[in-house]
C-alpha cells in the first residue's frame, strides 16, 4: 500500500513521545511542521509547493494563523487541485480533545459551509476527524454532529487504505472525493450555504424596507428600492472588509451598541467613502437623513458575527454573486397606504424565474474569448502599460461573467510577472511584492488598473449594477491581507483604496438607445415608463472604445424572453433595428455583433432551440452571412437549476479575416419540412396546460380523478376523468380549453404522445390541451393533427428538432409545441384518407386497452402496427417527401 512504511515510522514517533506531545507546551505551529505536513505528503499533495507552482495553482495553501479578538480568521490548509478548493483541513495540538471538544468542530464546519466545500478534516494527528460540512452548522452541536469519520493515530494503518483512496491527490483527481461526499444518504439539514444567506439577506431587505417606508413616508418606490439596496451592500462590504483586515473587526458590532445607529452608520459610510473612493458610498444626503429603527440594524449585526454558522474570509465571491442573483429577481413595491411589499420582478415572473449561470459555464466562456485574446498578445505587448483588454457583459446581472474575466486577467498576469524572466522587473516596478519566500501577489494598484482598463458592464436594472461593483470590487481584495501585507496596501494613504468603477459598469437598456423617443409623444411616457425603457447610447457611454471599433470579447448570458412577452413599444423598436425579434436572446446576439470590433471574440449561453429548430432558418443563415468563424457547444438541457431548457455555448472569432465556411447549421433534414405549404400548430388551434393539480398542489381521490401525463400513450383511449365543481371553482383559469373536441399532447416523452379527448377531460400540467380555432374548423379536423404528431416522420421532427442532445426523457416547451408545422392539404383524398386511418386507430387502442385475452391483445396489436404504417406512408405524402427522404426518417 502507499506509503504504507512512512506512515507506520511517523505513527511509532508519534507514539514514543505521546506524553511530551500533548503537554500545553507542544503547540500547534510544531503539531503541523512534524507530523500533519508529513502526513498529507503520505497521501501525495505537494504541501510545500516544491514543484514551484505559481501562487494560483499551488496544491495546499498553508495559512498562517490570524488571530481576531481570539478568533482564528483562516483554514490552516486549503487542498487545491488547479486553483478550485477541495477540502480544508484544520488543525490543532494534540492536547486539544477533537473527540468531545465541540468548538474546533464549529470552527471548522463553519469554513467549510461558508465555502461551499462537502466534505472537511478536523485532525490534531493524534485524532483525525472528518465532517460533513454541507450541514449547517450550529454552536449548540455536539462535537459528533455531522461526523462521518473518526479514528485515533494507532488506527490510522487499519484505514489507510480508505483514507488514501479518499482523500490523497490521486483519489480527489479521480473523483473518490467527491463520490464520498456524496454517498452519506442520511444527512440532515444540508440546505446549501447560498440558500440560507439568501433567506437572510432577504430578511434583512424585508425588516429594512418596512421600518424605511414606515419612517419615511416621503419616500418614492424608486428611493426604498435603493436605499434598502445601499445599506445591505454598504454593511456587507464592511462586513467583509473586516475579515480582510482593511477594517477593525468588530466594527459594526460595536456601532450597533450604541443609540442613534443609523446617524453612526451613515458616518461610517461617509468616512468610508473618503477611504475607499470605489462610488459604493457616494453620499446622498436623503439616504444619510433617512430614519430607522435601532433594533434593525442590531438584529442584522447579530447576524453577521460568530457564533453564526457563516465565516466571511472564506465566502466565495461566486456565493456571493449566486445569491445576489436570486436577490434581485425580487423588488419592493408600496401600497396606497406606503408600506412595503416584496415581490417577484414582472420579468422575472414571465421568464419563470432567475437562472444563476454555473462558474464551469463562465469558465469555459472566458478561456474561449479573454483567454484567445491574451494567447495572441506578446511579451511586448503584456509590458505596455497601454495594453488592456476590453470585456464586455452587456446584461451583466450580478457580475458572475464579469468577476470570471476579472479573476482569469488577474491569474494570467500574476503568472507572467513572477515568471523567472520578469519577476525582477515587476518587483522594482511594483508589479508585484513578496509575502514569504514563495508567494507572490499583484499590488493593489496593479489589480486597480486591471479592473479600469480591462471590465465593463451594463444592466438596465440599477440594482443590479450596484451589486456588479460591489462583487469585482470585493474580487480585488480577495486573496486574505494578512499583517505581512497590510503595510503595503496601505502604503499610500492619499490614494484611494479601490478604484471607482462609475465610467465602467453603466445602467441602461443595452438593445434601446435614444432614437426610441424619436417618433413617440413623451407626453405618454411618464417618468416610470422612461425608467422602464431606460434607452442607452453605446458610442456616448463608452466613447474612448468606440474610437477604437468596439469591444474586444463580449461574453454573458443575455436574458431569453420571448417576443408575446415584450411591450409593444419595445417590440415596435426591435422590428425597425434588428433583424430578429422572435427572442430578447436573438436580438442581444445582433448587437453583440454590432458592437464587437473587427478582431474580436463573443460568447453567448444561449437556448440551442434555433440549431435545428425550423422557425429559426432565418436566423441560422443570418449567423452564416454575418460571422466569419464561430463554434457552437451544446450541453443540453441540465445546466440551469430547476428549468429543462437545451442550451448551448456560441462563440464567435471575429479575428478571422476571411469567411469560414461553417457546415454547423449544414443538416439536410431540414428541408424535409419545408417542402408543402405549412401552418403552425399555434396558428390553427389554441394551446393551453392543464390544471395545478396534484401531489405538489391538491390531493384527489374517489370520484375526483385527474388525467396525468403518465397516463397517456399515444392514440390513448378516454374513458372517464373528471373533478368536482367544487374544486374545479378554486382555479381562475378558462375551462373552456377543457371542452370536446381537443387532442392532448403530453408534456414528456421520447416522442410526442397525443390523442383526442371526446369526454370533456380534465388534465394536470403534464398534459397540453389543443383546439381547433374555429375559423379552421371546416377546414381540418383533430384526427388529421393527431395522425400527423403521431407519425414516424415527426417522431424524426421531435428527435432533430425538440430534444437534440437533451434528457432520455425530454420535455417540449410550449413554444415548440406551438411551431410545430401541419402540412395544409392539396388533396382531400389524403386528408380524408388520413382521418379515417386514425379513426381506425383509436378503435384498436379501445380494444387493446380492454382486451381480457393474449389472442385478443395480439391481434389488436398487429392491427395497431398495419395502421402506423399506413398513416405514416399518408403522412409523407402530404410532405411531398421523395423515397430517400423517406428512407432518412426510416434509419433515422
Amino acid at each position: 500500500m502507499k506509503n504504507i512504511d512512512k506512515l507506520k515510522d511517523l505513527v511509532a514517533r508519534f507514539n514514543d513521545n505521546i506524553e511530551e506531545y500533548k503537554q500545553t507546551n507542544y503547540d500547534e505551529s510544531n503539531t503541523r511542521a512534524d507530523f500533519i505536513d508529513k502526513f498529507f505528503e503520505f497521501l501525495n499533495w505537494d504541501v510545500y509547493n516544491n514543484s514551484g507552482y505559481s501562487e494560483d495553482f499551488r496544491e495546499v495553501v498553508r495559512e498562517d494563523k490570524v488571530y481576531i479578538k481570539g478568533k482564528p480568521k483562516s483554514p490552516d490548509y486549503s487542498f487545491r487541485i488547479g486553483s478550485q478548493k477541495q477540502f480544508f483541513v484544520e488543525a490543532k495540538k494534540p492536547s486539544v480533545n477533537i473527540k468531545d471538544d465541540s468548538k474546533p468542530a464549529f470552527q471548522l464546519r463553519r469554513y467549510a459551509y461558508t465555502a461551499n466545500l462537502p466534505i472537511s478534516i478536523l485532525t490534531d494527528f493524534e485524532e483525525f476527524a472528518v465532517y460533513d460540512t454541507s450541514v449547517k452548522p450550529n454552536e449548540n452541536d455536539k462535537s459528533s454532529t455531522a461526523r462521518i469519520f473518526y479514528c485515533k493515530f494507532d488506527q490510522y494503518e487499519n484505514n489507510w487504505e480508505f483514507i488514501f483512496n479518499t482523500f490523497s491527490r490521486e483519489a480527489v483527481l479521480k473523483g473518490k472525493l467527491k463520490q464520498y461526499a456524496k454517498s452519506d444518504t442520511k444527512r440532515k439539514g444540508t440546505q446549501s450555504v447560498d440558500k440560507e444567506l439568501l433567506i437572510l439577506i432577504e430578511t434583512w431587505r424585508n425588516d429594512l424596507a418596512k421600518n424605511i417606508a414606515l419612517r419615511n413616508k416621503f419616500l418614492e418606490i424608486y428611493q426604498l428600492n435603493e436605499a434598502v439596496q445601499k445599506i445591505i451592500d454598504r454593511i456587507i462590504f464592511l462586513r467583509i472588509a473586516e475579515d480582510r483586515n482593511t477594517e477593525p473587526y468588530g466594527h459594526l458590532q460595536q456601532l450597533a451598541t450604541t443609540k442613534d445607529i443609523y446617524p453612526t452608520f451613515a458616518k461610517l459610510f461617509d468616512s468610508a467613502n473618503k477611504k475607499y473612493n470605489s462610488g459604493l458610498f457616494k453620499p446622498l444626503s436623503w439616504l444619510d437623513n433617512l430614519i430607522i429603527d435601532d433594533k434593525i440594524f442590531k438584529n442584522i449585526v447579530k447576524d453577521l458575527y460568530y457564533p453564526n454558522p457563516y465565516e466571511f474570509s472564506v465566502l466565495p465571491i461566486e456565493i456571493l454573486g449566486h445569491i445576489y442573483e436570486q436577490f434581485l429577481g425580487k423588488t419592493i413595491r408600496l401600497t396606497d397606504s406606503h408600506q412595503a411589499k416584496i415581490e417577484e420582478k414582472p420579468e422575472v415572473r414571465k421568464a419563470g424565474g432567475v437562472y444563476y449561470t454555473p462558474s464551469y459555464i463562465v469558465d469555459y466562456i472566458v478561456k474561449e474569448t479573454v483567454g484567445k485574446m491574451l494567447d495572441k498578445a506578446s511579451k511586448k505587448d503584456l509590458k505596455d502599460k497601454n495594453f488592456k483588454i476590453t470585456i464586455l457583459d452587456p446584461a451583466c446581472g450580478s457580475g458572475s461573467f464579469l468577476v470570471g474575466a476579472y479573476k482569469y486577467l488577474l491569474n494570467f498576469y500574476l503568472n507572467f510577472w513572477t515568471d523567472k524572466a520578469n519577476i525582477q522587473e515587476a518587483l522594482k516596478n511594483g508589479k508585484i511584492y513578496q509575502v514569504d519566500k514563495t508567494t507572490f501577489r499583484l499590488t493593489r494598484n496593479l489589480k486597480s488598473s486591471i479592473l479600469l482598463n480591462n471590465i465593463y458592464g451594463v444592466d438596465i436594472d440599477s440594482q443590479a449594477v450596484e451589486v456588479t461593483k460591489l462583487s469585482l470590487l470585493l474580487t480585488l481584495m480577495d486573496g486574505e491581507i494578512v499583517e505581512a501585507d497590510k503595510q503595503l496596501f496601505f502604503k499610500n494613504n492619499k490614494d484611494p483604496l479601490l478604484p471607482n468603477l462609475e465610467e465602467n459598469i453603466k445602467c441602461g437598456n443595452s438593445l434601446i438607445d435614444s432614437s426610441f423617443y424619436q417618433n413617440q409623444d413623451l407626453i405618454l411616457f411618464d417618468e416610470h415608463q422612461q425608467r422602464k425603457i431606460n434607452t442607452f447610447d453605446w458610442e456616448k457611454e463608452f466613447k474612448n472604445i468606440f474610437e477604437n471599433s468596439g469591444f474586444d470579447c463580449i461574453i454573458g448570458n443575455p436574458p431569453y424572453v420571448r417576443q408575446e412577452l415584450i411591450s409593444e413599444s419595445e417590440l415596435n423598436f426591435y422590428k425597425l433595428n434588428y433583424k430578429f425579434t422572435m427572442d430578447l436572446y436573438s436580438i442581444f446576439f445582433e448587437k453583440a455583433l454590432k458592437i464587437l470590433n473587427n478582431n474580436g471574440y463573443f460568447s453567448f449561453i444561449i437556448p440551442s432551440l434555433f440549431i435545428k429548430g425550423v422557425q429559426f432558418t432565418n436566423f441560422r443563415n443570418f449567423i452564416n452571412l454575418n460571422v466569419n468563424d464561430f463554434k457552437v457547444k451544446e450541453y443540453g438541457d441540465n445546466v440551469f437549476e430547476n428549468v429543462k431548457m437545451p442550451t448551448c455555448v456560441f462563440i464567435v472569432n471575429n479575428t478571422i479575416k476571411k469567411k469560414k465556411k461553417s457546415n454547423y447549421f449544414k443538416n439536410k433534414n431540414i428541408t424535409l419540412f419545408n417542402k408543402v405549404k405549412i401552418i403552425k400548430v399555434d396558428e390553427l388551434c389554441f394551446i393551453r396546460r392543464g390544471l395545478e393539480i396534484g401531489k405538489d398542489k391538491m390531493e384527489y381521490s374517489g370520484d375526483n380523478i385527474c388525467l396525468n401525463g403518465s397516463s397517456l400513450d399515444k392514440y390513448y383511449y378516454i374513458e372517464k376523468y373528471f373533478i368536482s365543481n367544487e374544486i374545479l371553482s378554486k382555479y381562475n383559469k378558462d375551462l373552456s380549453i377543457f371542452k370536446s373536441p381537443k387532442i392532448m399532447v403530453r408534456e414528456t416523452g421520447k416522442h410526442f404522445f397525443a390523442t383526442i379527448d371526446n369526454k370533456n377531460c380534465i388534465n394536470n400540467r403534464s398534459l397540453y390541451n389543443v383546439k381547433i380555432k374555429n375559423e379552421f374548423n371546416n377546414i381540418f379536423n383533430e384526427e388529421y393533427i393527431l395522425g400527423i404528431l403521431n407519425s414516424k416522420l415527426f417522431s424524426f421532427y421531435f428527435k432533430e428538432f425538440i430534444a437534440p442532445k437533451t434528457n432520455v426523457f425530454p420535455k417540449i416547451r410550449i413554444a415548440q409545441l406551438k411551431e410545430v408545422p401541419i402540412a395544409i392539404y392539396n388533396d382531400k383524398e389524403n386528408h380524408d384518407k388520413l382521418v379515417v386511418l386514425v379513426e381506425q386507430m383509436l378503435e384498436t387502442q379501445k380494444t387493446l386497452q380492454k382486451a381480457e385475452s393474449d389472442s385478443q391483445k395480439k391481434f389488436a396489436q398487429q392491427r395497431a402496427e398495419i395502421l402506423d404504417k399506413q398513416i405514416d406512408n399518408i403522412v409523407y405524402k402530404l410532405y411531398n417527401l421523395t423515397p430517400e427522404e423517406i428512407k432518412i426518417v426510416e434509419e433515422g
